[in-house]
């Protein structure tokens, strides 16, 4: 590891902004909603860095990996759904 000022600032960015702005907005997400709906947003992390990375680094999605968020995105929106009784 050679320590310089980029990676000053890359610790930096991964410590406050993504660290404890990521626990912030759970805190945030819990104020205004169930914890069931917010805990299952989590299962959308997956497919999200999948996403990215198909965007950003060029990386292949295999067709079970599609299915596989789609089952995901499918769970997670049956479960934060209004159902009306």
């Amino acid at each position: 590891v050679i320590v310089n000022s980029r990676m000053a600032v890359a610790l930096t960015w991964i410590v406050l902004a993504l660290s404890i702005g990521s626990i912030f907005l759970l805190f945030y997400m819990l104020r205004n909603d169930s914890a069931s709906t917010v805990s299952s947003l989590y299962y959308l992390v997956p497919p999200s860095t999948a996403i990215q990375a198909y965007l950003l680094f060029g990386e292949r999605i295999s067709a079970i990996g599609i299915i596989g968020m789609a089952l995901a995105a499918l769970g997670v929106l049956l479960v934060t759904r209004e159902y009306k009784r």
